[in-house]
């Protein structure tokens, strides 16, 4: 009996000295010269003086206000957790949060807006202690907090997510397509409202990617392609939940004349643009379309339910509009993505679906028009199963490319691409400015529309992977497809970053010296000077070469 209550005692006893030596010792750095911050927060009525000299150092402009917020760091605002504990985990990373901030481009910024965010996650001393121990997840969330209110704001709006944060910090991959398929339909299952689903996924997926953005550990390329995959995944389970909905109130489509006679007919959704070239970035919109194999009459069930059957049309039609309505419309939840189906052959005034053989009939009979053909360079199919996907390709393939290549069509190209030069807002336009990112993509177009028709390898919808193949197809030198990758890449960086700080002028370099130095911070430039430079070289480059390559093919 002895030897069991003296066993019980040690083991108590020890238990309760490592408690102690944790909430005492270990958190603490050994190092004097930061004592002056840990005592400060831990002061309850520190003097002005004392105050200012030791923050006066950390390149705050409100020194006084600095502290309030430092303080407010300490507070637990839930009235059952620690604020005693909470002050206690502040001061032991106090030193290493504060030259944290101090390295922003903004410390005053970033203190309110980490403030701000902390208070939404509760629980504070629960994260200061994890900072203790895990200095990279300091650095990150001082970062985030600093530089990307896009990401940010996921956290404030989603606390539970603080998890996905830690575990990007250890993940060494971004999530596959395929597992993004797997864990979605798993989460819908049986589920009769999915609208929170699907933003609770897309947030706590597009955290993920942008945290490894941040991070450095991903290049543009793969961020963008994740970022498409999140958006494909949402639109892909909207997408059959809606045709399942339908099938059940009007039968299932049929084929009634044709190859396809007397089967069950499909639909199958493209995108187009940055969404066709799994290039999207953080708030892009979604530019879809809508065709289907067959004209036709749906069969429905035997019954009561035969008097509902509707054409094939109607029936994708209907679909469509559904899938715009669930993806775009605005719920308590927010908004999913911005659908934009403009882009369908008939325009915004025709009818939302069209049948593949009308697709090709637009564009062969002269109904289709240069810029539309070079919309279609960017098409990929999203949702359809893949014998239709691959009859859909052949379609669009035909409709794009069997043009014959005329001269005055490089002349038309760059035409267009002026007129969008004119609309930009000022100088510092990524996008649409001289030597911008549409250069870049109207000049690979133009070599697509006027090679692919003999070369099928051409036609593929990402700018980066296409630039690879034209220049093994030997249409463009190793400089100029060296230089219009980098800078692709340069460009296409640099708007995400935008992105990511939430800038009103998405596409636009900043002209307040402040937002211009968190971007090249963001960027990881060292000043706002290197980043300029990097710009105006590149987007001079890439408009020399330009009108170089343009200069030669309209006189060819």
């Amino acid at each position: 009996a002895l030897e069991g209550f003296l066993g019980d005692y040690r083991g108590k006893t020890e238990l309760n000295r490592k408690i102690l030596d944790h909430l005492l010792h270990d958190a603490f750095s050994d190092d004097t010269h930061t004592q002056a911050e840990v005592d400060l927060v831990l002061d309850p009525d520190p003097s002005e003086e004392r105050i200012l000299d030791v923050l006066g150092k950390y390149r705050f402009r409100d020194v006084k206000q600095a502290y309030r917020n430092l303080m407010s760091l300490a507070e637990e605002r839930i009235r059952f957790l620690s604020t005693r504990r909470c002050r206690h985990f502040l001061a032991s990373i106090a030193p290493q949060l504060l030259a944290a901030i101090a390295a922003t481009a903004d410390p005053d910024s970033t203190l309110v807006n980490l403030d701000k965010v902390s208070d939404s996650l509760g629980g504070k001393g629960v994260l200061w202690e994890l900072f203790s121990f895990n200095p990279p997840s300091l650095r990150l969330y001082v970062e985030l907090c600093a530089y990307s209110p896009h990401l940010s704001g996921i956290l404030t709006s989603n606390p539970g997510m603080l998890d996905s944060l830690m575990d990007s910090l250890v993940l060494d991959k971004l999530p596959t397509r395929e597992n993004m398929q797997e864990e979605l339909a798993e989460l819908c299952r049986g589920a009769e409202d999915i609208d929170p689903i699907l933003h609770s996924f897309k947030n706590d997926q597009q955290l993920c990617v942008g945290v490894r953005d941040i991070l450095g550990k991903e290049d543009i390329q793969a961020t963008t392609g994740a970022l498409s995959d999140i958006a494909e995944t949402c639109l892909a389970q909207i997408a059959a939940r809606e045709h399942h909905r339908l099938v059940v109130r009007f039968g299932q489509p049929q084929a009634v004349a044709g190859r396809h006679a007397g089967r069950p007919c499909e639909m199958v959704v493209f995108a187009l643009g940055k969404f066709g070239g799994r290039e999207m970035n953080y708030h892009s919109d979604l530019d879809i379309i809508f065709l289907y194999e067959a004209d036709g009459r749906t069969a429905p069930d035997a019954g009561p339910a035969a008097k509902r059957g509707t054409t094939n049309q109607h029936f994708f039609s209907e679909l469509g509009q559904r899938i715009i309505k669930a993806t775009s419309q605005l719920s308590g939840y927010g908004r999913l993505y911005e659908v934009d189906a403009r882009l369908r052959p008939t325009g915004r005034s025709g009818t939302l679906a069209t049948t593949f053989d009308e697709l090709v009939r637009y564009f062969t009979s002269g109904g289709g028009q240069l810029w539309e053909r070079q919309a279609l360079c960017k098409a990929r199919v999203i949702y359809g199963s893949p014998q239709a996907a691959k009859a859909a390709m052949a379609a669009v393939a035909k409709a794009a490319f069997s043009h014959r290549w005329r001269r005055k069509d490089a002349v038309e190209i760059r035409q267009m691409r002026q007129r969008l030069e004119d609309t930009a807002a000022a100088a510092g336009d990524l996008k649409r400015g001289p030597g911008g990112i549409v250069d870049i993509e109207f000049l690979v177009q133009m070599l697509q529309l006027k090679h692919a028709r003999g070369n099928p390898s051409l036609r593929v919808p990402n700018t980066l992977a296409a630039l690879g193949e034209l220049y093994r197809a030997g249409l463009l030198t190793v400089d100029d497809y060296e230089l219009f990758d980098a800078s692709y890449r340069l460009l296409r960086t640099i708007e995400g970053r935008l992105r990511l700080m939430k800038s009103a002028a998405r596409d636009q370099l900043p002209q307040d010296p402040v937002e211009l130095a968190k971007l090249a911070a963001l960027l990881h430039y060292p000043g706002s000077e290197g980043l300029l430079m990097d710009f105006e070289n590149a987007t001079r480059q890439i408009r020399w070469r330009f009108e170089r390559i343009f200069d030669a093919e309209g006189v060819a």
